[in-house]
């Protein structure tokens, strides 16, 4: 009997274990899943730098060179004016800084689309870095010139300005003193004031902030663009908004 009762013991303990005791024993699964985090959109750059950066820093050269148009013509003529745009911003200064990023990037170590032309830094390479950049860009200060003023000149009809009276002048478009000018003060904006300026927004303003400005402000500067330009093609002349003459030079 003993023995049977053992039997019947070692059994039960051998048999499978119930459905009931199996779901208890087993690690319960919650209903509730976690929220995916949403993943940030990979942002577009040009040589590790944001577009978004580089098109801020822009509007803000944009109308830098507004000012300073606006500047030296109150000093040389007394008056101040909207430079063909109803915002003040003159959009192809904005263009500046891509070109900076884009063919030169660093003044003591000269890189072109790219490309380093001094494979190791000194004290030799960083001289001469400085005078090829001076060079280049006085070179496209130079050719940008002669091509937004033959295009506007010959093309349309359109004189935007004129070179004829000054001296060394190259064409009415162009003249090696608005050259060496122009590219010496974009030279120094570019040894001094360029990469300090974008790294300081890059570090303070938010990429969010930087993307709401460019899509809105960036935006109207745009069309403000367009309209200058649709203005010029179907009427054959700038347009202007205003003109304020502060004193009478004499």
């Amino acid at each position: 009997m003993e023995k049977e009762t053992a039997n019947t013991d070692e059994s039960l303990q051998n048999q499978p274990m119930s459905d009931s005791a199996s779901a208890e024993s087993a690690p319960v699964q919650s209903d509730v899943t976690v929220a995916e985090q949403p993943k940030e959109k990979k942002r577009l750059t040009m040589f590790g730098v944001e577009v978004v950066y580089l098109y801020f820093f822009g509007i803000i050269v944009a109308h830098w060179g507004w000012v300073i148009e606006n500047a030296v013509r109150l000093v040389n003529q007394g008056y101040i004016e909207d430079k063909f745009h109803l915002l003040p911003f003159i959009s192809p200064y904005s263009l500046i800084v891509f070109g900076f990023h884009l063919a030169l990037r660093d003044p003591d170590d000269v890189v072109i689309f790219g490309k380093k032309i001094f494979k190791t830094k000194t004290a030799k390479t960083v001289v001469l870095s400085n005078i090829i950049s001076f060079l280049l860009i006085s070179t496209f200060v130079f050719l940008g010139e002669l091509a937004v003023g033959n295009l506007w000149g010959e093309v349309f009809g359109i004189g935007l300005w004129d070179y004829s009276s000054w001296p060394l002048n190259v064409t009415r478009y162009t003249s090696i003193v608005s050259t060496f000018g122009f590219g010496g003060g974009a030279y120094l904006i570019f040894r001094f004031i360029y990469r300090p300026m974008l790294n300081l927004i890059r570090k303070r303003v938010s990429f969010k902030v930087a993307k709401i400005i460019t899509l809105t402000l960036g935006m109207a500067i745009i069309i403000d663009t367009c309209i200058l330009m649709g203005h010029i093609i179907f009427t054959g002349d700038v347009v202007h908004y205003w003109h304020w003459q502060i004193y009478i030079p004499e």
